[in-house]
């Protein structure tokens, strides 16, 4: 689904989301719907929030845990499908800010990143429109206005 070169990063117009020990934490502005994602799936959203390439994900994924570069694919194109199907993340139109990845000195088992959806409380946290100050947050953030 994803080429190498696909620049992602989350969509602040529908999505909130933060890292805590380990643990992305991910509410859809618009629908309500929250997300979580352990492990290396809150890798996964700090490097969209650093709007990384697909490719360099799959390169520090592959660096960093001991899987196939064949399994890391195939995991990080779903979960990331998922993502993008939810309107959380989205295809930037600008080139992705690239980090190289590191070599771990012994690598990390590998767990499939799942992304958990929770439907149980999105009447409550829908903000249709977003509240105010939720752009804002994104501003602060970035340091831009998402855009």
């Amino acid at each position: 689904m994803f080429n190498p070169t696909d620049s992602l990063e989350v969509n602040l117009d529908r999505a909130a989301g933060d890292v805590i020990d380990g643990e992305a934490i991910i509410i859809n502005l618009t629908t309500g719907v929250y997300y979580s994602m352990q492990g290396i799936g809150g890798e996964i959203w700090a490097m969209l929030n650093e709007r990384r390439s697909f490719g360099a994900m799959l390169d520090a994924i592959a660096a960093t845990y001991d899987v196939t570069a064949d399994e890391a694919r195939r995991d990080l194109d779903t979960v990331l499908g998922q993502l993008l199907d939810e309107g959380l993340i989205q295809v930037a139109s600008t080139p992705a800010t690239e980090h190289a990845a590191k070599a771990a000195e012994a690598k990390k088992p590998y767990q499939r990143p799942v992304l958990q959806v929770y439907r149980d409380m999105q009447e409550l946290l829908a903000l249709d429109p977003p509240a105010p100050g939720m752009n804002q947050i994104a501003w602060n953030e970035r340091g831009t206005n998402g855009k």
